[in-house]
């Protein structure tokens, strides 16, 4: 996911793509549109809340998708306000599973994650076994896996937020659920809402940290490995999965400073590193293959590979579609594209339950990578 400060630059469109939106919303976004960067949150989340109550959730993701066009801080900000509109979309359906099924996969499927924080906030004294269950009635035959995944890193997000960032009693939580999968799941929610949370907060005077639930800190602006090398060894590879995303916060967005860095992280955590580097890399660049293939042949060799395994990947959750992984791998350099296509397998996995749907995805990738894609075995490529 892209990080939540107004980084890079949009091309700006013409404000008159606001008469895109209805009525009322069109003016209210366009009063939203002229306040300062911080102003802007409170006053769009507000226009969200108002659409929810009037026209329902799918309006609202609608609204966002077409205000991301014409304002580049929205962009920017886009996935936490599609957590805003998940939570206040569980305040007014008043149950977990209605709310789920009107989040749509709008700016890497936040609405979901969104309901989850929703769904933990109602109860005063929150126990594992309020949890342990929650996602176990998310169905969805077209892509099971998928959307059990987007509940139970929603879960992390929600624990994190409930808890007043105590990151570490919410960790403790996410060991609550039933399988190692969901477990690490939840445990990558609530890693990313502890950066999403510390980027949103005004930390200057604070040494470059926030304080949390406890007085811990959220991250360290002298200690970029922090905090995962704060947490016990079952957390750590969940942690650098989202690391560079603090690293960079703290380097001014120095890419190449950052493969340096992941390569101080514990030896075996050196890759998970770099593939969260691709993740960022994805972000940073609104998905735009031509400059992550800039970005991630900044990396030593050994560490390219998995820059655009982690770039593949986040192309294809936020966009929830394996294509825009292909079409990435399809400019990527002969070394690196075997790489980049097993992250599209990984995805793929998860986003179709239907073998005939993966192999009709992978038809459209580098005949030599097909089989990759597909996951074949070696023997039968």
């Amino acid at each position: 996911m892209a990080t939540v400060r107004h980084i890079g630059a949009i091309a700006f469109v013409a404000p008159l793509l606001f008469f895109c939106l209805h009525g009322a919303a069109w003016a209210e976004g366009e009063e939203c549109r002229t306040k300062s960067y911080q102003d802007k949150i409170p006053c769009y989340k507000q226009l969200f809340e108002r659409i929810i109550r009037t026209q329902g959730t799918e309006q609202a993701l609608d609204t966002l998708q077409q205000l991301s066009s014409v304002d580049p801080d929205v962009r920017h900000y886009s996935h936490p306000y599609t957590h805003h509109i998940g939570k206040f979309s569980f305040t007014h359906y008043k149950d977990a599973a209605t709310a789920f099924a009107h989040c749509k996969d709008t700016f890497w499927s936040g609405c979901y994650h969104g309901v989850l924080e929703g769904y933990v906030s109602q109860f005063p004294n929150l126990a594992p076994k309020d949890i342990a269950s929650v996602c176990s009635g998310v169905k969805d035959p077209r892509r099971p896996i998928f959307m059990k995944f987007q509940c139970v890193h929603g879960l992390g997000h929600g624990l994190t937020m409930h808890f007043q960032h105590d990151l570490f009693k919410s960790l403790r939580f996410c060991d609550a659920l039933p399988t190692m999968w969901d477990q690490e799941s939840c445990y990558g929610g609530a890693f990313m809402e502890n950066v999403i949370w510390f980027q949103t907060k005004p930390h200057a005077d604070h040494g470059g940290h926030v304080e949390q639930a406890g007085n811990a800190k959220l991250l360290d602006a002298g200690d970029p490995h922090y905090p995962c090398n704060a947490v016990e060894k079952r957390y750590q590879r969940s942690c650098y999965m989202m690391q560079t995303s603090a690293m960079l916060t703290f380097n001014g967005y120095d890419f190449a400073g950052t493969f340096k860095e992941c390569e101080k992280a514990p030896a075996d955590l050196v890759e998970t590193c770099a593939r969260s580097l691709g993740r960022d890399v994805s972000g940073y660049t609104l998905t735009n293959a031509e400059r992550v293939r800039t970005l991630c042949l900044l990396g030593p060799p050994h560490l390219i590979g998995q820059c655009f395994r982690g770039a593949a990947k986040d192309f294809g959750f936020t966009h929830a579609s394996p294509q825009r992984s292909i079409a990435l791998c399809r400019i990527v350099d002969g070394p690196y594209k075997a790489d980049c296509y097993a992250a599209v397998h990984e995805f793929i996995v998860d986003f179709h339950a239907d073998t005939a749907k993966r192999f009709l995805e992978c038809r459209t990738a580098d005949e030599a990578y097909q089989s990759i894609c597909m996951g074949l075995p070696p023997a039968r490529r």
